[in-house]
């Protein structure tokens, strides 16, 4: 597994403590970054999650032939991308934005079981009464932040 990302701390986090193999930041030489660990091929499966068009744009390139991109995030934005390089690549392009209620009784029961790490993917909590106060801070204090919870009860 490989993730591809802006922040280096983002990175390092996932690298060490989620087991993504490879870590690719995000620059000039994304391209020949993504070339490299796929042996010039691209990768089988992009998703992006960012709900950044500009991103989204871009995942058309990393994908490998006969690929599949999944756009989970959602933008008011048009996106736009190469038609004869979106059919050269022969890809499956997939929408993904809503679940199921089957989809959140999967994740609830996964979590309840332990196999989602959240003693690792929650580094930060508050309070329902502490939420604006933290909210507005974590909003430009991010170092650290992977994901962050609200307390309820």
């Amino acid at each position: 597994m490989s993730l591809l990302d802006a922040s280096r701390e983002r990175l390092d986090f996932a690298s060490a403590r989620l087991g993504f193999i490879s870590t690719i930041a995000l620059g000039a030489d994304t391209g020949e970054a993504v070339a490299g660990v796929t042996d010039g091929e691209g990768f089988d499966t992009v998703f992006d999650a960012t709900g950044n068009a500009g991103s989204m744009e871009s995942a058309f390139a990393y994908v490998a032939h006969g690929g599949v991109l999944v756009l989970v995030g959602v933008v008011k934005d048009t996106i736009s991308f190469s038609d004869p390089e979106f059919h050269k690549r022969e890809m499956m392009l997939i929408a993904s934005r809503n679940a199921t209620r089957q989809d959140f009784e999967h994740v609830t029961a996964s979590i309840r079981a332990g196999l989602v790490p959240l003693d690792v993917l929650v580094t930060h909590e508050t309070s329902i009464d502490d939420a604006p106060e933290n909210i507005a801070r974590w909003a430009h204090e991010k170092s650290g932040l992977i994901k962050a919870v609200i307390r309820i009860g």
